[in-house]
């Protein structure tokens, strides 16, 4: 029988997957919009100081300027980069909602093609982009901590 906890974690194991697939088809699909977009400047409060005010993404363009990458082509290899991480770690979601322990394996491997092929296509800058894989470690432990539950 499946826990509470683990159905959890899949559920938002799946609708984060979901959500990368359909991010990394949009992005795909429409990469020249995508590295047209405006970088917007946040107006800070005068209470607020300015280190303060930065969002995480703000200084991490390669410009500086931009949160994601400016050129199509680099946009359209970190889409094929999250689409095969979306897809693996969806694959290992379901296998552990059904309880395969094999599951959890195909879910690591996601998670190591999640940081490897981004650097591989596009090189370390690819990391500042790819936040959701340092979380999908959170989840890779949480689920290692329900692994006996899976036969």
């Amino acid at each position: 029988m499946r826990s509470q906890f683990l159905t959890l974690l899949c559920v938002l194991t799946f609708l984060s997957c979901a959500l990368g697939l359909a991010d990394s088809v949009i992005s795909y699909g429409q990469s020249q919009s995508v590295a047209e977009t405006a970088y917007i400047k946040r107006k800070s409060t005068p209470q607020e100081t300015p280190k303060q005010s930065k969002q995480y993404f703000e200084d991490r363009g390669p410009t500086g300027d931009q949160p994601i990458p400016g050129n199509p082509d680099e946009i359209q290899r970190l889409s094929i980069a999250q689409f095969i991480y979306s897809l693996i770690t969806l694959i290992g979601a379901i296998l552990m909602f059904q309880l395969r322990k094999i599951g959890f394996w195909i879910y690591v491997a996601g998670v190591l093609v999640g940081f490897v092929l981004p650097v591989t296509l596009v090189g370390f800058s690819a990391l500042n982009t790819s936040f959701g894989v340092f979380f999908s470690l959170l989840f890779t432990g949480l689920y290692w901590l329900n692994i006996n539950d899976m036969h």
